[in-house]
C-alpha cells in the first residue's frame, strides 16, 4: 500500500475506534503538520490493543508499515494526523520526503 493510502487508512482506524484509548498527552511535543503543541497522544502498539477482527489486522499491518524501527506512532488530537514518535521525544511526519 502506498504511504498516502496507508496514512489515510490509519487515520480512519484512529477515528472509527477512538484511538488512543489512553488520553495521555506528550508535553513539549509539536505536531509536524499543524504545529500545535501538547496535542500529541501516543497510540497503543498492536500487541497491547484489542480491536474487532479486520480492524485489528489492519492496525497491525499499518503499524508495521508506518512505524519507523525503534519508534512508536501517535496522533495529533488537533488535526487528527498520525505521527511517528522519536526516541528523543519528538514527533515526525509519516509522509515520505
Amino acid at each position: 500500500m502506498d504511504p498516502h493510502r496507508a496514512l489515510e487508512s490509519l487515520q480512519r482506524l484512529i477515528l472509527e475506534n477512538e484511538l488512543p484509548r489512553k488520553d495521555m498527552a506528550l508535553f513539549g511535543v509539536s505536531c509536524p503538520y499543524c504545529g500545535k503543541s501538547d496535542r500529541i497522544r501516543p497510540l497503543e502498539p498492536p500487541d497491547t490493543l484489542s480491536l474487532s477482527g479486520e480492524d485489528q489486522a489492519g492496525y497491525e499491518q499499518l503499524w508495521r508499515q508506518l512505524a519507523p524501527p525503534e519508534m512508536g506512532l501517535g496522533v495529533c488530537k488537533f488535526c487528527q494526523n498520525p505521527v511517528a514518535l522519536g526516541a528523543n521525544g519528538d514527533a515526525r511526519s509519516l509522509l515520505p520526503e
